[in-house]
């Protein structure tokens, strides 16, 4: 592997690859999931909008197709966000991703646990406010993307939370890419991997 794909993410989240597949609702399932860690990747359930139920099953399912890692996805205004939390710590999920902060409290218990803490921001201060809380590693999501953080373009968002955290923590950038050409443009800015959601649409 060359070592320009070794990054502080594939150290932190135990990948092979700097290649993030987010937590699309309804998409991200476990066949999803399971096959991008196959494939060397680190992947996300999505789990805001599914009973505590139906993501244990998931959770579930995902290891009983892949040993590689994987993260849960959740919200913290969804009702069942702390039973989504103890799930993801008894069944030892490797990392979560949010968009709004759990709080401190909760991202203090899923690291006391073991849990990597990946938030999705918009701005800098946003950044700088989630590392503050604990966070493990940000993505950066510009306008291009699928998600809800704002409008700010990808090019220009990035390297101004790179500068704001990236001595801390290891950043990601998300919004406009699907390919080597984008990951590599991406870690010129900085960043040490990118996430995709829209791209997995079209892998089998």
């Amino acid at each position: 592997m060359s070592n320009l794909l070794d990054t502080r993410i594939t150290q932190l989240l135990g990948c092979r690859y700097p290649v993030i597949q987010t937590a699309m609702g309804w998409v991200a399932d476990p066949n999803l999931v399971a096959g991008t860690g196959n494939a060397g990747g680190f992947g996300f359930l999505a789990g805001a909008t599914i009973p505590p139920a139906q993501m244990e099953a998931d959770i579930l399912k995902v290891k009983s197709l892949t040993e590689a890692n994987f993260g849960v996805n959740f919200h913290m205004y969804q009702p069942n966000a702390a039973e989504i939390v103890d799930l993801v710590i008894k069944h030892k999920v490797k990392a979560v991703s949010y968009s709004r902060s759990p709080g401190k409290d909760m991202v203090a218990k899923l690291k006391d646990a073991g849990v990597v803490c990946m938030p999705t921001i918009g701005l800098p201060k946003h950044a700088i406010k989630a590392v503050e809380m604990g966070a493990d590693a940000v993505t950066v999501q510009g306008g291009e993307g699928g998600g809800h953080t704002g409008s700010v373009p990808t090019t220009l968002l990035l390297p101004q939370v790179v500068d704001a955290v990236g001595a801390q923590v290891p950043v990601l950038g998300a919004g406009g890419f699907k390919d080597g050409r984008g990951l590599i443009a991406a870690m010129a800015f900085g960043a040490d991997g990118i996430a995709m959601g829209t791209r997995f649409l079209l892998t089998k």
